[in-house]
């Protein structure tokens, strides 16, 4: 017996999800070209691994609404600006964070409504 669960989501939830996924996506995909263009590639592998785990948490649990792949998304934003606050030559990556954050504020109301 096979239990088919619909889950219905708003318009914010959609977009602020995209979002999430789209920033994880390209930072991943980012990551791993410069696997082969840049002289350290063991930091890249390490970062690219990282995004790719968030994108798959993005992509399956935290679409379920399930609300521990809505806390490990915040991996996502952290990861993204700690670089960032120490290297000023990857400053856009605040802005990735920023992308990041927003996602996840859009889709908080639907992993914690209002009783």
């Amino acid at each position: 017996m096979s239990a088919s669960i619909t889950i219905v989501h708003n318009s914010r939830f959609k977009f602020g999800w995209i979002a999430l996924l789209l920033t994880a996506a390209l930072m991943a995909l980012m990551h791993f070209g410069l696997i082969f263009f840049l002289d350290n590639p063991a930091l890249f592998i390490i970062a690219a691994c990282f995004n790719l785990y968030a994108f798959i948490v993005i992509l399956i649990p935290f679409r379920r609404g399930e609300k521990w792949a809505w806390f490990a998304s915040w991996l996502l934003p952290i990861g993204l600006a700690l670089p960032a606050a120490l290297d000023p030559d990857v400053a856009f990556y605040f802005g990735i964070a920023g992308a990041s954050v927003l996602g996840l504020v859009l889709t908080m109301q639907d992993f914690f409504p209002k009783k």
